[in-house]
């Protein structure tokens, strides 16, 4: 591996321990939302209107966790090795994970207000 230049103020350590963070919450959250796939996907009782929202949460956090692991891959590298393409792609997609996770998360809530609170 070639010379490089950490960001300003940070150390080896503090690149390692942010690494790990983005590595252990980004393996973590993919597992966790692969079980709710699956079990939407598996589980006939599971395939309800208000479960398609979580499925789709879901999916949008696993987006989100893929773009955690990218960047934990880069910092264990110490630079980020994907270019200027590479990386407003990654800001591209980490946008849009972040945007329909709060879509969903707000769908959800609304839906489970609806669900519960109102009388129809």
């Amino acid at each position: 591996m070639g010379a490089y230049t950490l960001p300003e103020g940070f150390s080896d350590f503090d690149m390692f321990a942010f690494g790990s963070a983005l590595l252990v919450g980004g393996m973590l959250g993919f597992f966790l939302n692969a079980i709710s796939i699956l079990a939407f996907l598996r589980v006939k009782e599971m395939r309800t209107p208000s479960n398609f929202f979580v499925f789709n949460l879901a999916l949008a956090d696993i987006s989100l966790n893929i773009n955690g692991l990218t960047a934990a891959y880069a910092s264990y590298l110490r630079y980020w090795p994907f270019g200027q393409d590479g990386c407003n792609y990654h800001a591209f997609q980490g946008m849009i994970s972040v945007l329909a996770s709060i879509s969903f998360m707000a769908a959800i809530a609304w839906d489970r207000y609806h669900q519960y609170c109102t009388s129809e």
